[in-house]
């Protein structure tokens, strides 16, 4: 389902129970029993405490815009869901770990429906078909919000063969931690500076060496319009709606208004 679907809705799931901390996560992010509010429906969720390290407000508003994004542009993306923590459900934590985190992120946080049958994608790994394809796409969506954190420390991709599925976006749109002063007044064209961004990629070494045709891609783009930005206002979480976000809206749109001229980088980026 994509973002603009009027049938999606953002998920408000009230946490039942806890699993364990996956301590592969710099976020330390937590599996959980949850239950949909709107539903009743039980099902297994991770959350990212927004008080864990690496998280705020503003942070778990990357990660659900990203994810927004992704979503709109038919990638494999993690369900992204809402993650309500009551004091309740911290008392039951106490001695064990993760018990800090909670008590200091009571309401609501950022999470994702976990989805089984996933493992970490390994370096050298074959896949092709349409995983070929999302790959490329992949990292043009990387690229387009500026995610420096699939493949510099962990592939944060995982994969059941068949297909891929992304997650952790809370470091995406870097460019708003640069002073505005600074900023590149330019964003479709990739800078010298930004060459790490996708040298590093974790798919840069399946994708080099060849003409890549990012104008499908490209095309994509046109989705994330004013539309798109009136649904995040009327979704996001009030206390994540910071300033960066109006500047997230403005760099993407950008970047949408040149979206050939930003295919063209994609493909000079890659030989």
């Amino acid at each position: 389902m994509r973002f603009s679907d009027s049938q999606y809705y953002l998920p408000q799931i009230e946490a039942l129970r806890a699993n364990r901390v996956m301590s592969s996560g710099t976020t330390l992010p937590m599996s959980l029993e949850g239950v949909d509010r709107v539903t009743g429906v039980r099902d297994q969720f991770v959350v990212k405490f927004v008080k864990s390290p690496r998280m705020s407000p503003a942070s778990s508003a990357k990660e659900l815009i990203a994810a927004w994004v992704a979503m709109e542009l038919d990638l494999p993306v993690v369900d992204p869901v809402i993650i309500h923590i009551s004091q309740p459900f911290v008392e039951s934590m106490r001695g064990y770990d993760g018990f800090i985190h909670a008590s200091q992120s009571l309401g609501e946080n950022y999470g994702s429906r976990y989805k089984a049958g996933f493992e970490e994608l390994l370096a050298g790994q074959k896949f092709s078909g349409k995983m070929e394809t999302d790959a490329l796409r992949i990292f043009g969506f990387d690229l387009f919000v500026t995610n420096s954190d699939r493949g510099h420390q962990k592939n944060n991709v995982n994969t059941n063969g068949e297909e891929f599925l992304i997650f952790d976006h809370e470091l995406s749109f870097s460019h708003v931690t640069i002073l505005p002063f600074l900023r590149t007044k330019t964003p479709w064209i990739v800078l010298d500076h930004e060459k790490t961004l996708y040298q590093k990629h974790v798919f840069y070494p399946y994708l080099k060496g060849k003409v890549q045709d990012f104008s499908t891609f490209a095309s994509d783009l046109q989705r994330i319009d004013d539309a798109f930005w009136q649904k995040v206002e009327t979704l996001l979480p009030t206390a994540w709606n910071t300033s960066e976000v109006g500047e997230i809206r403005a760099y993407l749109t950008e970047i949408v208004n040149h979206r050939d001229e930003f295919a063209d980088q994609l493909t000079q980026s890659l030989l």
